[in-house]
């Protein structure tokens, strides 16, 4: 891989204090990331929330989601509900759901919920659907089940919907557009979890933007029939994963994405979103090369210095980086996600260097320090000033 910096996103979140003593109400750690131990407080205060009201759908929600996001903060670690009696798995909550709100919306949203992204128990989320079609978030679960169906008519038509909530991030929408023009025709592109899949089927869904893009998140090459299904269709031999042991979502992470590189002989060039964790690609580091914000497996040394420039110059769309003009919620999310722009900066900046223009080379550098600056890591932005001489 020619040139990547890399920035942990739970060192910078576990830096954050947050020390709210009473229960909040909670939503996806992947839109408003909060240090751990703040989802293990909140599922503390929403359990003394059901023991005064056992019967409020609110307080099931919102218990569930923060043990939901004290365990997906947790690396998704089965032992993780150790650390408090008032943590619980998402299965053993559904079953006292089932016990205290039988037949209520909460009750079939949630017993989906509790599955993941495939297809178990999805006649209650439609179900739930039918009930609160306008509940926030119910729509990304009917992506993730349209999704692990393999039902891209479905998947089309609730993204149109979803679009017309405003409930994703413009700036993960704009990020996401810049993705996925940072890929040549009829790419195959690795993403991974919420904020580089969601946007992504959503601009090809609700705007028919580069829906000739296939787009396979490992995540859901983790489900078995799903994983089948893909693999037929690029004509790469099938891989038994066994029993998928919660506690090794990584390393079967990472044999997904090695089988399909080794196997795949397809004429579409293969990409790696930036946001995957690069240990799922580590032993192919020296055959990805940055393309804007993707990096591109060839065996083959690739020199795309000048298309990082033209990307940079004529194709991003930028200005959400340097004009934030609302508030949004998935804000650390975001500035953690966009220093990916750094590598194609980089190239940029070196081409204008090398030109000797020097406004166009500081330009392109000041934007870099406005990445580096909202991390709020003085070792990290000190790393890019070092780069941008």
């Amino acid at each position: 891989m020619k040139y990547i910096i890399p920035i942990l996103l739970l060192v910078f979140l576990s830096a954050i204090a947050y020390s709210a003593e009473k229960a909040e109400p909670q939503i996806s750690f992947a839109q408003e990331s909060k240090p751990h131990a703040y989802y293990v407080k909140q599922a503390e205060l929403w359990a003394k929330e059901l023991s005064k009201d056992s019967l409020s759908e609110n307080s099931w929600y919102n218990y569930f989601r923060a043990c939901r996001n004290a365990h997906g903060t947790a690396d998704w670690k089965s032992d993780f509900v150790n650390e408090s009696p008032f943590l619980m798995e998402g299965g053993e909550i559904v079953k006292l759901i089932h016990k205290y709100i039988p037949d209520t919306f909460m009750d079939y949203y949630l017993s989906y919920m509790t599955n993941g992204i495939g297809t178990g128990n999805y006649e209650n989320l439609l179900k739930a659907y039918e009930m609160n079609p306008d509940f926030p978030g119910i729509h990304s679960s009917l992506i993730s089940y349209a999704e692990s169906s393999r039902n891209y008519a479905f998947r089309k038509e609730i993204n149109k919907e979803w679009y017309k909530k405003n409930f994703l991030s413009a700036q993960l929408l704009n990020y996401c557009h810049n993705l996925l023009m940072s890929l040549n025709p009829n790419a195959i592109l690795f993403v991974q979890h919420d904020n580089d899949t969601y946007p992504v089927w959503m601009l090809q869904d609700a705007m028919n933007f580069r829906s000739d893009v296939k787009v396979i998140s490992i995540d859901f090459l983790l489900l078995d029939e799903y994983r089948d299904s893909v693999y037929k269709e690029l004509n790469i031999p099938a891989l038994d994963l066994g029993e998928v042991d919660i506690d090794e979502y990584r390393q079967n992470w990472q044999k997904v994405v090695e089988h399909i590189i080794k196997n795949y002989s397809g004429a579409n060039p293969i990409y790696c979103s930036m946001t995957l964790f690069n240990s799922l690609y580590q032993e192919f580091d020296g055959e990805l090369f940055v393309s804007g914000l993707a990096l591109r497996y060839s065996k083959e040394e690739l020199a795309l210095e000048q298309k990082n420039r033209n990307l940079v110059e004529s194709t991003f769309l930028l200005d959400y980086l340097s004009k934030i003009f609302y508030h949004d919620r998935n804000q650390a999310n975001v500035d953690i996600q966009n220093t990916n722009y750094i590598s194609c900066f980089k190239d940029t900046y070196d081409l204008y260097k090398a030109e000797n223009k020097e406004l166009e080379a500081l330009k392109i550098k000041d934007l870099a320090l406005i990445i580096a600056e909202r991390i709020n890591n003085p070792n990290y932005l000190a790393r890019v000033t070092s780069i941008f001489q």
